[in-house]
């Protein structure tokens, strides 16, 4: 199976199809649901979203959305709506690929959301699929992030197994830990908007589709 279609396997496949869930953003909310992971399968169908495998990210990035082009070591050009993948195979490589697509999809709907609050997002969903494949959580839940993503799943689990509530909400408080580790963690911080220039100012990723 072509990297292409094993991204595809993942994002209409059944643990993705029961991902949904909603989190606040100023005096509204963001809703995230299969349908969301859907608008990037077409994406990748039509072409409009391509597959590729890196050849110059750091040592352990695993997959990146570029929402704008850039330009490799080499000299050559990315182009914008790339999801570079190293591999899809696996479960937790799988999460690296719903996480950047979870990325894709806010660009590609033009989603006006902070940098900060889209990163917590994107761990949400990485912490969702680990636990819906049954990936051993000392194989992935390490670290501030990766520790306050996975409490965020458990709140929602937990609301799945009720079912009272169709698409549920983040639990308050471990949202705002987990929005915070993101802002406070080295990769983020001072460099990207999904530090505290996220948080504070409300910096956004670029979102033109």
């Amino acid at each position: 199976m072509n990297l292409d279609r094993q991204v595809l396997a993942i994002l209409l496949g059944p643990d993705v199809a029961r991902m949904r869930f909603r989190f606040p953003l100023l005096k509204s909310q963001v809703t995230i649901a299969p349908q969301t992971f859907y608008v990037v399968a077409h994406a990748i169908r039509s072409g409009r979203v391509i597959v590729r495998p890196p050849t110059d990210l750091p040592a352990g990035v695993a997959a990146q959305y570029n929402d704008v082009a850039r330009t490799r070591r080499d000299r050559t050009a990315v182009r914008a709506n790339t999801l570079e993948v190293n591999s899809a195979s696996g479960r937790l490589n799988g999460a690296y690929v719903v996480h950047e697509s979870l990325h894709a999809a806010y660009d590609l709907l033009h989603t006006g959301i902070d940098g900060n609050a889209e990163e917590a997002s994107a761990y949400v969903v990485t912490a969702l699929y680990c636990r819906m494949t049954g990936l051993p959580r000392p194989l992935w839940a390490n670290g501030p992030i990766y520790g306050s993503a996975a409490q965020v799943a458990d709140t929602l689990i937990t609301q799945y197994q009720r079912g009272d509530v169709l698409i549920p909400m983040v639990g308050e408080t471990e949202w705002e830990t987990l929005r915070l580790a993101v802002a406070l963690d080295p990769v983020y911080r001072f460099t990207y908007k999904g530090g505290l220039r996220g948080l504070f100012l409300g910096e956004q990723y670029t979102h033109d589709g």
